[in-house]
């Protein structure tokens, strides 16, 4: 058995887990109460902290909702990069892009997100961080579909047509879902969805690129 001693965690790591903590418990409040019904206190409380402990790491309430924006964003852009990561030469990428908008607009995650763009509106403070923050991160996502498109053989415009009409298919589903849900209706629109873009992606392939790749 090894005498050698434990790893104690130095203070930069405790401050660090520290804040992890704090961040996942103002996601998780946000995801219960909605921008209108966030407390710090309640964050506090979510994450076993104390009230000076979280104004310690996050001085205010813009800090701490700025910092769950960018960490449940990066989160879902993260995913979409490991299933892009993952697709191989024979998979189906249009299925795989739709699939990816349906698990990003089609989560709670977004439809949080959604109360929080509509709130920043009317807050100053948020404007132009949440804005900044999500352009960023979903741009870093649709750079990586286009890349992967380019790839396979399509022309950067082709490639950008197929984004926007899978991206804002899905997303207009998404609206939907504040008012109605229809189960059928959705998987048989995602479903047209897919068709028109595949049609998309068959016709404008690059014959070279085809012949290179038989």
């Amino acid at each position: 058995m090894s005498d050698r001693p434990k790893h104690r965690k130095t203070q930069a790591e405790r401050s660090q887990e520290t804040q992890e903590r704090i961040t996942l418990a103002a996601i998780e409040v946000l995801r219960k109460n909605g921008y209108a019904g966030f407390r710090v206190a309640d964050v506090a409380d979510e994450a076993g902290v104390s009230r000076g402990a979280q104004t310690h790491h996050f001085p205010s309430k813009v800090d701490l909702i700025l910092t769950a924006f960018s960490a449940l964003f990066a989160r879902t852009a993260e995913s979409s990069r490991e299933r892009i990561a993952n697709i191989k030469p024979g998979d189906d990428v249009i299925q795989a892009m739709v699939s990816d908008a349906s698990d990003f607009f089609l989560s709670e995650d977004f439809t949080m997100s959604l109360d929080m763009l509509a709130s920043a509106e009317r807050d100053p403070d948020l404007r132009g961080g949440i804005g900044a923050i999500a352009k960023k991160t979903r741009s870093f996502v649709e750079d990586m579909w286009i890349g992967l498109l380019l790839s396979r053989g399509l022309s950067r415009e082709d490639s950008e047509d197929i984004l926007w009409l899978v991206f804002s298919a899905i997303r207009g589903l998404s609206v939907r879902l504040l008012w109605q849900f229809d189960e059928h209706r959705f998987n048989r629109l995602k479903e047209i969805t897919y068709k028109a873009a595949k049609d998309i992606y068959d016709a404008k392939r690059s014959p070279d690129f085809l012949k290179r790749n038989k």
